[in-house]
């Protein structure tokens, strides 16, 4: 009876130890990333720098927690945040939207939206006469990155096996500046920042083609206590000034909107 007594509470030791070592013992807030200009992106140094990055430091000194950023395969976001790897998908996220067919209010806990969107097509500045409607993309090579909102347009119309997936949105424009697509599908937010500008001042976006507006907001695991948190620090963060400050100083100011009830 002795030795029985003695290997359960070993048992029962070894399973708290293992419980233990599994649990978060830091209070860290890491979000799920990939480059973005303007919104997440590295300095020189390799600091962490744009609206999305300082807006989610601020909501960190609110809630009294660290924040990381963990840069992701956008396309592989919902099995990052499931596995624990990140505790939220905090980069330009668009809430009102859908992947394969399912809303993506379905697969995570959405915060308040924080930003006005839109999709857009970008081509090469001197082609820019042929894309005078959606029907000239029909049967014309797309990137798009995996996953996104972007990706669930080309597909709609042009032929499934002419979309190349990148890995991130930055990724794709260098494809139809070489001319290896004939358009892009992107956020509009990142194609202004870039288009007309240095290595991509011979890209233009297809102002005639015109997609429906959508909403960025923060995307937690399903029953994740952080997005009412985080929701509580959005709005001291909009009544103090402090996120409209952040989207003067990185030129968002004019699509800065806090939506409390999303329309999916």
């Amino acid at each position: 009876m002795k030795k029985l007594t003695a290997l359960l509470l070993a048992a029962l030791m070894l399973a708290f130890c293992f419980a233990a070592c599994g649990e978060k013992e830091d209070n860290t807030l890491v979000c799920g990333v990939t480059i973005f200009e303007n919104m997440n992106e590295k300095d020189a140094d390799g600091n962490w720098t744009g609206f999305e990055s300082e807006f989610a430091m601020e909501v960190g000194k609110i809630l009294g927690m660290d924040v990381e950023f963990q840069e992701i395969v956008w396309e592989q976001k919902y099995n990052e945040l499931n596995s624990g790897a990140i505790d939220c998908i905090w980069n330009g996220f668009t809430a009102n939207s859908s992947d394969n067919g399912v809303k993506r209010s379905d697969l995570v806990d959405f915060s308040y939206g924080y930003m006005l969107n839109q999709q857009c097509v970008v081509v090469k500045a001197d082609k820019l006469a042929e894309y005078t409607s959606e029907a000239a993309l029909a049967g014309k090579t797309a990137c798009v990155e995996g996953g996104s909102a972007g990706e669930a347009y080309a597909v709609s119309v042009t032929d499934d096996d002419k979309v190349m997936k990148a890995t991130a949105q930055i990724s794709a424009f260098p494809e139809v500046k070489s001319g290896a697509v004939d358009f892009i599908v992107v956020d509009i937010l990142l194609a202004q920042n870039l288009c007309g500008n240095g290595d991509y001042a011979d890209l233009a976006i297809a102002e005639d083609i015109k997609l429906e507006s959508e909403i960025y907001a923060i995307g937690f695991k399903k029953g994740s206590d952080l997005t009412a948190k985080v929701n509580d620090a959005m709005k001291q963060l909009e009544e103090n000034g402090k996120l409209m400050e952040l989207a003067e100083k990185y030129g968002f100011e004019n699509v800065l909107k806090i939506t409390e009830n999303i329309e999916y």
